[in-house]
């Protein structure tokens, strides 16, 4: 299954979906990791995916005083991130670090001719500064893991996600914990239906105000949009305690639900089509109008179905969890 988030690690004392700014980064937040004395490794993403990861990882070392490491993933490559206090931010690509064209977007672009070696230094530098104890060994093996699958077709097939999290374990953490309990469950009613990435009322209110900004939508913002992008924020926020009151937050999202239910009553459906640059194109937003009330009831039979007793984000498929591929490297 394709994987694009960003995976963000840092060292604090209060949970890191608390932490200043961070929705600069992300603020769909899909699980946390409590690794030990402090450090974190959360899974989030944001709406104009990729974020500016090497501009924002130098920026949060700053806010929150602390080493953080960061990589964006797109799908079958990655571009990672590091900086700490008196280190320059250290930036590159994997599986290759010299694949300038891999054709996924990346900000900043890959750089050229960076090499892996350059990378392995840059890392090492960077645990150093973080005070974390590295597995070198675990590290060359988890950066090379591809040319060691090109030496040997039966070594590890791996995602580029659970790459990242091999340098995680080669940071110091070599058995990876189930992630932290939700407070709440943000894909059961009633938030599933605000929040509920690409079909829920928020991403279709961020997805209006992008149009109506671009010119390609003249219609007025109704009530309940500011309100389902700010709830989209709050809940995430509150996802592991803290924050608006539960209570609150259960509020707002039945009256968006209400809102936007009435509202669509009275107002006809988007045009199958729109005009852009003088071109008919389909128009994403009858699709989402179209398919959204499904997606969303089907995903919430499915979690009535297979109710978890402590919701965390992970399925037991779960390949995070655990000692990785390669513990006796630890």
């Amino acid at each position: 299954m394709s994987y694009y988030g960003t995976i963000l690690m840092t060292r604090a004392d209060v949970v890191m979906t608390r932490l200043p700014h961070l929705a600069s980064i992300g603020y769909q937040h899909r699980r946390l990791r409590e690794l030990g004395d402090g450090w974190q490794v959360l899974e989030t993403a944001g709406w104009d995916d990729p974020p500016d990861l090497e501009q924002a990882v130098g920026a949060a070392a700053g806010w929150w005083n602390a080493p953080v490491f960061g990589a964006y993933v797109a799908d079958v490559c990655a571009q990672i991130h590091g900086a700490a206090t008196g280190l320059a931010t250290c930036s590159g690509h994997l599986p290759d670090a010299t694949d300038v064209d891999c054709g996924m977007l990346h900000r900043p672009p890959v750089a050229a001719g960076a090499t892996l070696d350059d990378l392995e230094a840059h890392i090492i530098d960077w645990a150093a500064a973080a005070g974390l104890t590295l597995s070198t060994a675990r590290l060359g093996r988890a950066l090379r893991y591809r040319q060691s699958r090109q030496d040997n077709s039966d070594g590890p097939c791996i995602s580029q996600d659970e790459q990242i999290f091999e340098l995680v374990r080669a940071f110091g953490f070599p058995v990876l914990p189930t992630p932290r309990a939700y407070a709440f469950d943000p894909d059961d009613a009633p938030f599933a239906k605000v929040i509920s990435g690409v079909w829920g009322l928020a991403t279709q209110a961020r997805s209006a105000a992008a149009y109506r900004a671009q010119g390609a939508q003249d219609d007025q913002a109704a009530d309940w949009e500011a309100e389902a992008i700010a709830l989209e924020l709050d809940a995430n926020a509150a996802l592991y305690g803290g924050g608006h009151p539960l209570a609150q937050l259960t509020a707002r999202a039945e009256w968006i639900s209400a809102a936007y239910h009435a509202a669509r009553q009275g107002t006809p459906p988007p045009p199958r089509e729109r005009s852009i640059d003088g071109m008919l194109v389909t128009n994403p937003h009858r699709i989402t109008y179209d398919l959204a009330p499904s997606m969303v009831a089907t995903q919430l039979a499915f979690k009535r179905e297979h109710k978890e007793a402590t919701p965390n984000g992970s399925n037991p498929y779960d390949p995070t969890t655990g000692p990785g591929l390669w513990p006796d490297l630890a």
